[in-house]
């Protein structure tokens, strides 16, 4: 499968909440930076922490834009990341802002994520 193909696999994923399904799209030692600069290892830990990030932030991510490069071990998504303070259920301020997720691919498997976003939540 191209890696455009699996970076929309993994935002589609991200924004249905299917965690399963992005666990079998990363390498078990697969690496996650955050934007507040902490950095989880392996799958488990990368499935946790986005989960709890995405849920706990009420986040989806709209308008993106796939971009690789021509080898295909790396690739980003410019995108837009809409929520709402406090959660989905929260009673603050909805937001969006634009974001970046940088990915890096190896062996058919997404071996690094990284979220970049231009304000921290």
């Amino acid at each position: 499968m191209a890696i455009e193909v699996q970076i929309s696999r993994v935002i589609d994923v991200l924004n249905q909440r299917d965690f399963d399904a992005l666990e079998a799209l990363f390498d078990d030692d697969a690496a996650l930076d955050m934007p507040d600069g902490q950095r989880v290892i392996g799958v488990s830990s990368l499935r946790d922490t986005l989960s709890a990030f995405l849920l706990r932030h009420g986040i989806t991510f709209a308008n993106g834009v796939v971009m690789t490069e021509t080898s295909g071990s790396r690739g980003a998504v410019d995108a837009t990341i809409e929520g709402r303070d406090g959660g989905a259920a929260g009673e603050g301020k909805d937001f969006s802002l634009p974001c970046v997720l940088v990915f890096e691919h190896e062996n058919g498997r997404f071996t690094r994520l990284s979220l970049y976003l231009s304000t921290p939540l």
